[in-house]
């Protein structure tokens, strides 16, 4: 699709993955804690038509995203919306958008959003059911890992799951537990993406057998930060190994890089945790919304979502 706008003149198209490396500037500057090239390469497996972009025809300039990416035949979402500042105005934002809406169709398609953006998304753009809780940011630049962690109760241990190990089949098994639905896509690519740690949190079983209880990823984001998500997890014990292992894999000098997670506000046990190992919640909140429904998950169990950008849950 080639757009003219004042002057200029764009073309609407897919994203293409040598466009990634230039694309990225664009959440970068707007402050998107989110994964770096490799993440962005893993939603374009998912969905390769699911990524729009704006390219200035005389000199293929990068000016906007927007994505549409389908999760399953009935899920999807919008994220990733940004045009560059300095070409905002032209009309692009309106049509990126659209491009991402009919690219999702009749799904239930969710956002994460701001509280400005909040009565245009409600009001005019369809996204008029909205979830109870927030997305809370929490962030550490010196987190206070203990010494020791209390054994009054035995605690799920961790093993590290690689993208062809033996575990993955667990990870996805719990996942689908979480969600309802098949995200195996979703979760083998996330668990593959370049410098990604992933955490699987098991106990064992009578018959000798591991039992999944959860798994948590850690990679840097764009911000140069190290951002877990997600953490999903049975109850408090297995989120505190699942974090504590991903944080102890770091060492001092990675820490003081600083660590974030995206919490849901209703989860008052995912709260406490990351309080306790230092993290503080900051004034960043999104709401999310949705077309059709809001989609049912386990709240208690998911202790960091996996993207606000990406709205997988």
């Amino acid at each position: 699709m080639t757009v003219h706008q004042n002057d200029a003149k764009f073309v609407i198209r897919n994203l293409q993955f040598e466009d990634i490396p230039e694309l990225v500037s664009l959440p970068r500057t707007e402050g998107r804690e989110m994964g770096q090239e490799s993440e962005i390469r893993t939603w374009l497996n998912v969905d390769p038509f699911g990524i729009f972009v704006a390219e200035k025809v005389d000199d293929g300039e990068i000016c906007g995203c927007c994505a549409g990416i389908a999760l399953s035949d009935t899920h999807g979402y919008i994220g990733m919306y940004v045009v560059k500042e300095n070409f905002r105005g032209f009309g692009l934002g309106r049509v990126l958008w659209n491009a991402a809406i009919n690219r999702l169709g009749d799904r239930n398609a969710s956002l994460s959003s701001a509280t400005k953006m909040l009565k245009f998304y409600r009001e005019k753009a369809g996204f008029s059911k909205t979830a109870s809780w927030t997305v809370d940011l929490y962030t550490a630049t010196a987190p206070s890992l203990p010494t020791n962690i209390s054994l009054s109760r035995p605690l799920p241990f961790t093993i590290r799951v690689r993208p062809d190990g033996l575990f993955v089949q667990h990870v996805l098994d719990y996942d689908f537990s979480i969600h309802k639905y098949d995200r195996s896509v979703v979760v083998r690519e996330t668990i593959g993406e370049e410098g990604t740690l992933t955490l699987m949190s098991v106990k064992p079983c009578i018959d000798k057998r591991l039992q999944a209880t959860g798994y948590a990823c850690m990679k840097k984001s764009l911000q140069g930060h190290w951002l877990i998500a997600p953490v999903y997890a049975e109850d408090h014990n297995s989120a505190r190994s699942l974090v504590h292992g991903l944080m102890n894999a770091l060492t001092v000098e990675q820490q003081n890089e600083g660590i974030v997670a995206k919490l849901v506000s209703s989860n008052f046990e995912a709260a406490k945790l990351f309080l306790q190992l230092g993290m503080k919640k900051t004034e960043y909140q999104l709401r999310r919304l949705f077309t059709k429904e809001v989609f049912d998950i386990p709240e208690n169990k998911v202790f960091a979502l996996q993207s606000s950008v990406f709205c997988t849950e």
